[in-house]
């Protein structure tokens, strides 16, 4: 005997019990009938029975078939069930609505059995043979995961480090090659380190293999917290690491990383036989100078890694010698420059700013010196850029606005009370908009400076980075009295729109056009054009780097408001500068 559970179950629903019975004789005891006589009954049973097909009434009241067909159709758990309308109304349009609502085939009334017999085994076939497609699929669809699963890690075995995770050499050797080309293409440099762990030799034979592995995961770990997320670290193999860092502006960058990483590897190792302490040997090749392929850069970086093992172990070495000694030196005034506040290294020369028309001076620029104990004199061009590297600049960029404006204060005793202080800043003092005026309230309070005296030099190529936070950072500074001066304007990408939007007051053309300015010549029409520009926005013009008559002439002559230079006077220390505001300078320059 069947077991009824096993049969198909077909719904019929239909609001005439006469019609649900004639269908239910037509099936016979070959499928399990199950039957509804309104929309919301048949939507219930489908819900709980499932059935795998449905016959349905097109016309009932309430709810009609079209109603059922959608509502079955738009829920996910019901939408294949197959579903025949049985309808008494042969009209095309009934039929099309009837597809678009779901439905897959009509059954006329009045009934023949042998065409409702036919639909249904057909419709059921087709259902089962979907079924077993979707089921092929779903299996195939498994058997390329799992596919793809092995192949990944297939290919983490092939390119990656089974102990530590790191990318092995062959990944790394193609990274290294792809970064030749991309270099070359760009015309960029990168570093390569090639690392070697001293004593790791000791740690396996006297506390064995497993300690070595211990180490080298952890090392690995300490590794990667030193570097950034665009570096690429591998493990070549035994103890030897590399590292590719992309993008260096200078090779003391190397160095900076190298150094973090033998300071990692010099602190206690913590493993479970005890604890050791190892140390490391670096090498270092850069792009394009050390080699222009994997293979050399590799070469070279391994025989520096080998040099720095024979000078004593824990030290990196680059494999130029130009380079090594260059970036020893940069260390070194590195080294130098953390001593110089403590030391009162730093001084300020002045040099004045004078009127143009009365030939008065009525201010002064701050320029920054560092008497070196061993290089003497040393000018912004041979530090400032490390300064700003190490952020240093930061610590000096303080002590250049209080000396400053101290000195100032001095100046104004001594009987010069309204000279306007210009002092530079860097970009990195804006890093942080609230230390910045944090700074300039304190400074200011201390030394009891008017801030309406203080002008801050901000350079074009500053303003262009970030106009609305900077902006923002000025508005608030001027709020307090101080005004500022764009510096070296022409040499950068300023537009009109952008100093109509910056609170600046003063615009200082660069030296560079003034050195070769002549009545007749062409930056006399760019001056012209600048200065022109300036007054219609209220701004005043400070020309520097004036050297001779014909350019104060000129520059006069186009309606510049205040001149620097050595036809008045070189930057001067404090003494000599007040010696300067007690005999002023002669109109027309010291060679008249």
């Amino acid at each position: 005997m069947d077991n009824p559970d096993t049969k198909p179950a077909i719904l019929v629903v239909d609001d005439s019990p006469n019609n649900v019975r004639l269908l239910s004789r037509i099936l016979g005891n070959g499928y399990r009938v199950l039957f509804a006589t309104n929309g919301p009954d048949a939507l219930a049973i489908v819900q709980s029975q499932r059935p795998d097909l449905v016959l349905l009434d097109l016309k009932m009241p309430g709810m009609d078939g079209f109603a059922v067909c959608r509502a079955l159709q738009d829920h996910p758990a019901t939408a294949d069930i197959p579903i025949v309308l049985v309808t008494g109304v042969q009209d095309p349009e009934v039929e099309s609505n009837g597809f678009s609502c779901g439905a897959v085939d009509f059954i006329t009334k009045p009934v023949n059995p042998q065409v409702v017999r036919a639909r249904v085994k057909t419709h059921l076939a087709i259902k089962k043979q979907r079924e077993a497609l979707e089921e092929t699929n779903l299996k195939l669809t498994k058997e390329v995961q799992d596919r793809q699963r092995l192949e990944v890690q297939l290919r983490e075995q092939a390119e990656f480090d089974s102990l530590t995770g790191l990318p092995n050499r062959k990944l790394f050797h193609d990274r290294l090659e792809q970064a030749t080309l991309t270099g070359e293409r760009n015309e960029r440099s990168f570093a390569l380190l090639f690392l070697d762990l001293d004593r790791f030799k000791w740690v396996n034979d006297t506390l064995g293999h497993d300690a070595g592995d211990e180490l080298l995961i952890e090392a690995a770990t300490r590794l990667k917290g030193v570097l950034r997320k665009s570096d690429s670290l591998a493990r070549l193999g035994g103890d030897e690491f590399t590292v590719m860092l992309p993008d260096i502006l200078h090779e003391s960058y190397a160095e900076l990383v190298g150094r973090k990483i033998l300071e990692q590897l010099s602190q206690p190792f913590f493993l479970t036989k005890g604890e050791v302490t190892v140390s490391g040997s670096v090498g270092i090749a850069i792009f394009p100078y050390d080699g222009m392929t994997a293979g050399e850069l590799i070469k070279n970086a391994d025989a520096a890694m080998y040099q720095a093992k024979a000078a004593g172990r824990n030290d990196l070495r680059f494999f130029s010698k130009e380079i090594n000694d260059r970036a020893h030196r940069r260390m070194q005034l590195e080294a130098d420059m953390r001593k110089a506040l403590l030391r009162d290294e730093f001084l300020l020369d002045y040099q004045p700013k004078v009127d143009i028309l009365s030939g008065d001076i009525v201010g002064m620029e701050a320029l920054l010196r560092w008497d070196h104990p061993h290089h003497g004199i040393l000018f912004p061009k041979d530090f400032i850029s490390l300064a700003e590297e190490t952020g240093l600049i930061i610590q000096i960029g303080a002590w250049v606005l209080k000396k400053a404006c101290q000195d100032a204060i001095h100046w104004a005793e001594a009987g010069f009370p309204h000279l306007k202080m210009s002092v530079n800043l860097s970009a990195l003092q804006f890093r942080d908009g609230e230390k910045l005026i944090e700074l300039l309230e304190d400074t200011l309070a201390e030394t009891g400076f008017p801030p309406q005296l203080l002008e801050l030099e901000i350079t074009e190529s500053l303003m262009m980075k970030d106009v609305e936070g900077i902006s923002a950072i000025l508005l608030r500074l001027r709020a307090m009295g101080i005004t500022f001066s764009m510096d070296d304007f022409g040499t950068g990408y300023s537009s009109l729109a952008l100093l109509k939007r910056l609170p600046i007051h003063v615009l200082k053309i660069d030296r560079s056009f003034i050195h070769d300015l002549a009545m007749d010549g062409n930056n006399t029409v760019f001056i012209s054009a600048i200065i022109s520009m300036a007054k219609q926005l209220g701004l005043r013009v400070v020309a520097e780097g004036v050297e001779n008559t014909e350019q104060l002439e000129i520059l006069r002559h186009q309606g510049g408001d205040e001149v620097q230079g050595y036809l008045f006077s070189p930057p001067l220390g404090q003494l000599a500068f007040t010696e300067l505001l007690r005999g002023g300078i002669p109109m027309g320059g010291g060679q008249e």
